[in-house]
């Protein structure tokens, strides 16, 4: 299939721009180096620096990651999954945010207390081939009423992308990912449910969120990073910021709320976002994507960071959980995304 993106929006990166993005970039990596944060520093030596995994400040960085208070309890956390019902999809204290979060700080799934995680999940799968959560849909929206396992297209791909990220190898993931890329239509993911529930919203419609899910989950696999079901997901989000001044989708806007700098992903923002579409070749060429990056790029200080512009109090501890000083982390999130980029 050609790339379904018009040539109108394509953009062309000038030399100036490059070297701009160059600097600001180098710019954010020597503040990334100096902070004491492990999943930082690890982080950034990685991804960032392209570090092997044996070099020994990997290593070491890992070791320190891995052991800090903070991410164990993030694995302590994780273990209860599926924990209690999931009635908020933006439930920032739900487990199945921890899980993704450990999975964005590049542990894996032979790191201590992760199989028992991933063991959970792969333990309620559906008849499908989604992996479900404890849900609890009321009778009047076509639910039980009761607590039950299930999926929406709004939280599953989460667990998939967790899995994939973490590198669990297993039958049961693709199948997932064969189940996910079922739902898709041309304008992307709608809100699809084995629950009987739909959210309040056209059901021609795309759901910005369960698409924007949906995309993240399969952009981790190689293979599905060209496919027809990404490319449909792609358009649908890029377009969604075309029309901002239009009607939501959804309850899905985008305003001033959808472009402050906030993390983790839990909901639907602009760093979310952009984190997602700058894993795909032909999204990254797009001028909308442009406008949008630059967007974050001009709120970078002058020493590299960048301060949280919202936070989810659950995470108050850390970071990227306060509002009053640069968060090391949303740095390294937004080096990432121009490291894809130039």
């Amino acid at each position: 299939m050609n790339t379904i993106f018009s040539l109108y929006y394509k953009h062309v990166y000038s030399i100036e721009c490059k070297i701009g993005m160059s600097e600001r970039y180098h710019k954010s990596i020597n503040y990334l180096l100096s902070t004491k944060q492990p999943w930082v520093k690890y982080n950034t030596l990685v991804n960032l620096q392209e570090k092997p995994l044996n070099n020994p400040l990997v290593k070491e960085s890992k070791k320190e990651m891995v052991e800090h208070s903070k991410i164990q309890e993030l694995i302590k956390e994780s273990k209860t999954w599926p924990g209690y019902t999931l009635k908020r999809h933006n439930d920032a204290g739900h487990p199945i945010h921890k899980i993704v979060m450990l999975a964005d700080f590049g542990l894996k799934l032979n790191d201590p207390g992760m199989d028992e995680i991933i063991h959970k999940i792969l333990s309620n799968q559906s008849e499908e081939g989604s992996f479900q959560s404890k849900l609890e849909i009321p009778i009047r929206y076509g639910g039980s009423g009761t607590p039950k396992m299930g999926w929406m297209v709004c939280d599953a791909p989460l667990l998939l992308y967790s899995l994939l990220k973490l590198g669990v190898d297993d039958k049961r993931v693709t199948e997932a990912a064969d189940h996910l890329i079922s739902l898709v239509d041309s304008n992307g993911w709608r809100c699809k449910t084995s629950t009987g529930f739909r959210g309040p919203g056209r059901k021609t419609d795309h759901c910005p969120y369960a698409n924007l899910i949906a995309v993240k989950a399969l952009v981790e696999e190689p293979k599905y990073l060209e496919s027809d079901a990404v490319l449909f997901g792609v358009e649908a989000q890029i377009e969604h910021w075309s029309n901002r001044d239009g009607r939501k989708l959804y309850l899905f806007g985008i305003g001033t709320t959808f472009g402050r700098l906030k993390y983790p992903h839990i909901w639907y923002d602009i760093l979310h976002v952009l984190d997602v579409l700058s894993k795909v070749p032909c999204a990254r060429e797009d001028s909308r994507f442009v406008e949008m990056l630059d967007l974050v790029n001009g709120k970078q200080l002058d020493y590299g960071g960048f301060i949280p512009e919202s936070v989810w109090q659950a995470f108050k501890g850390w970071s990227f959980g306060q509002k009053k000083e640069a968060s090391p982390w949303i740095a390294y999130k937004v080096a990432l995304i121009n490291s894809r980029v130039i």
